[in-house]
């Protein structure tokens, strides 16, 4: 990094982040890869080519919220291959901080989603606090001879081997390192910067091997939002991994939903103003077609999809088709 002071190292407080959000987010959007990696051998039992349905929204009471609380908490339904369940239910739930209450909690959700859907559950609680000792996996009852026992599946960041991870071929575990750094750096924006550049770069690196696009997508959008850096390092983040992005975040921002991230939007907004240069469009009046005919031939130039300059520049398919000629 070219402008940071290895004394401006560590914030007072970190800026807000909604890791929750981003969480369920990319569980939704990664939920085969996630379960691939969570639960390997269930995974194989489940028939991918059928519908998941996500079912909380459906469940509104199932997850009760307290004051000043935010939960993480996802139910989906997957069909089985073997035909001896027509389908199940997964219930997940992401834990950033130390809650005493938790294996309770867990056991309440669990019983109401039994209750209303009647069929099997797998549970399992993914914990991305900073507490190496907070890992509750059961909740206990007993009263007078009345006792009840619930298990849950278990995962906790802060015991997995980064080493591991890095050699893994499933992208999820790239969300699992960049929250094992969320906690590692979280007061320290420098070392934020210096995970994210690493784990940006093993992405980018990464999309011509097994990558999808979605994964690509899903992955840069959490990465760049989980380890949250101040702007001017983001322009520094942004020198060291534009030889790897380029044309990549075109793509990537034409196929999200939401807003680009901020690594994201300061890159294309750089690459907007290297097309008008390119395009040679100072003095002239932006939007008239010549001005557009020079930005298309700049970015047919850098390999950029036709249907993607057709919908930039907003020409016809034969003013297009004139200019490749």
């Amino acid at each position: 990094m070219s402008n940071a002071s290895p004394f401006m190292v560590f914030e007072e407080q970190a800026p807000y982040l909604d890791q929750d959000g981003l969480w369920k987010k990319i569980l939704t959007e990664l939920f085969e890869p996630f379960m691939l990696f969570f639960a390997p051998e269930l995974s194989e039992n489940i028939d991918w080519s059928k519908r998941v349905d996500s079912l909380e929204q459906e469940l509104p009471g199932t997850f009760p919220v307290k004051k000043g609380k935010k939960y993480t908490d996802k139910i989906m339904k997957v069909h089985l291959k073997n035909g001896s369940e027509q389908w199940i239910l997964i219930h997940i739930e992401v834990q950033s901080s130390k809650d005493n209450d938790f294996s309770e909690r867990m056991y309440m959700y669990f019983s109401r989603i039994f209750n209303a859907y009647h069929r099997k559950i797998y549970a399992i609680a993914v914990f991305a606090d900073d507490r190496k000792s907070f890992k509750p996996n059961t909740f206990t009852y007993n009263f007078y001879g009345t006792r009840l026992t619930y298990t849950y599946n278990t995962y906790k960041l802060l015991d997995q081997d980064e080493n591991t991870l890095l050699l893994s071929e499933n992208p999820f575990s790239l969300a699992v390192l960049a929250g094992i750094y969320m906690i590692k750096g979280k007061n320290n924006a420098v070392q934020r910067y210096q995970f994210k550049r690493r784990l940006l770069q093993l992405l980018l690196q990464g999309k011509e091997n097994d990558y999808k696009r979605k994964e690509i997508n899903a992955l840069f959008y959490f990465i760049d939002f989980l380890l949250e850096i101040p702007l001017e390092m983001t322009s520094d983040l942004l020198r060291d991994i534009t030889p790897l992005i380029d044309k990549e975040a075109i793509l990537m921002n034409q196929a999200m939903n939401s807003e680009p991230s901020p690594t994201l939007k300061e890159f294309l907004d750089m690459k907007r103003v290297e097309w008008k240069r390119e395009g040679n469009l100072e003095g002239k009046i932006e939007g008239k077609i010549e001005g557009k005919k020079e930005m298309a031939r700049a970015m047919f130039k850098e390999d950029i999809p036709f249907a993607l300059i057709l919908r930039i520049t907003g020409l016809s398919k034969e003013e297009l088709e004139n200019i490749v000629k």
